[in-house]
């Protein structure tokens, strides 16, 4: 077994989805988050342009990538947004994602119909809630749910949600937080008996799992006939990763294991025995991403953050990036997110 900087490790030379061997695409790259050790390396699949982390920590190993991570922080949160906000929000919930018992003004209602006409808006307000609709909310497990605040929310709308967090000391902020049902572990050690959810959502976190189609073999056991696969995940191929290159914010060495383009993860999923129905690109995260991935090209990483006095010209930069990337993706699949909805097919299971 190798070591990296203390962390074991293994080789992963070929593409998990078509067997062909990897090319380079980045060497030496170090955690820019989290100062988590060790050196690693990015593959890239020719063919089917799937990229990957080499070498990989095994799974025992796993938990020594987190130790400082985003999620264990137990940042204060409020589900309920203030003013006209919240008006907003809710009324193109009701209107456009089928929400009950949102708000029941009747120009709220028409502010909430002509608003969800605005593609960015309407997107903005339906990604929240992962593109699930609210007409019959039924049980929802989020796979990797964090400290909860997706959970939390989908609840208040009507939802009867379980949470699955491998981390433990997040799993914990979930429960101390909001009172969740949250299962620790990985979606294989769960055993959620057959046909038991209405909807899985997976979101930003196929990319840090060490077996994605394995992973995804187990959401189509436990998911409904016609229930829904909800993944989002970062875009290799999107507009700030050809911008920012080994700089890019969403590369996140050495915690993703894959990076998907919207074609490796159409055929990720499809191997795995679902049908997918909508496949997108999102620039909802272009803004810091921009941030962040200008922070790693000019400081090495973004531990330290931007200094108060340059926050304004960096967000600035960051919204107008954002802008012209949603106005690219009208032509091609640039946004900085994949998005994909899928259905298990029915019969066997793929190979």
């Amino acid at each position: 077994m190798k070591n990296n900087e203390g962390i074991r490790v293994e080789e992963v030379p070929s593409c998990m989805l078509c067997g062909s061997e990897g090319v380079l695409l980045y060497e030496n790259l170090r955690d820019r988050l989290f100062n988590a050790p060790g050196i690693w390396t990015l593959l890239k699949c020719p063919d089917c342009r799937l990229v990957w982390l080499i070498p990989r920590p095994i799974s025992s190993d796993i938990g020594k990538l987190y130790e400082e991570y985003y999620t264990h922080n137990d940042t204060s949160y409020s589900a309920r947004l203030s003013g006209l906000i919240t008006a907003v929000r809710n009324s193109i919930l009701e209107v456009h994602m089928g929400y009950k018992n949102c708000d029941h003004d009747l120009l709220l209602k028409i502010f909430g119909k002509m608003l969800s006409l605005v593609k960015p808006i309407k997107e903005k307000v339906a990604l929240g809630v992962m593109f699930l609709k609210g007409n019959s909310p039924g049980k929802l497990l989020d796979v990797g749910c964090g400290r909860g605040f997706f959970l939390a929310k989908m609840r208040d709308l009507g939802w009867e949600v379980v949470g699955l967090e491998p981390d433990e000391r997040s799993a914990e902020l979930a429960h101390k937080l909001f009172n969740l049902d949250v299962r620790k572990g990985t979606i294989e050690q769960a055993h959620f008996p057959d046909d038991t959810f209405d909807a899985i959502t997976v979101n930003h976190v196929i990319e840090h799992l060490p077996d994605p189609i394995g992973s995804l073999q187990e959401c189509k056991r436990i998911l409904k006939k016609d229930g829904r696969l909800i993944i989002f995940t970062p875009n290799i191929e999107s507009l700030g990763s050809r911008r920012f290159g080994k700089a890019w914010w969403h590369l996140d060495p050495p915690r993703h294991f894959y990076i998907f383009s919207p074609l490796s993860l159409k055929c990720c999923v499809e191997k795995t025995g679902f049908n997918v129905l909508d496949l997108r690109t999102s620039a909802r995260s272009a803004s810091w991403t921009w941030i962040n991935s200008y922070l790693i090209h000019r400081n090495g990483s973004i531990i330290s953050g931007f200094q108060k006095k340059e926050g304004l010209w960096l967000r600035l930069n960051g919204m107008i990036f954002k802008i012209a990337e949603y106005m690219l993706s009208f032509i091609k699949d640039s946004g900085e997110e994949v998005f994909l909805s899928a259905t298990k097919k029915s019969g066997r299971m793929a190979n």
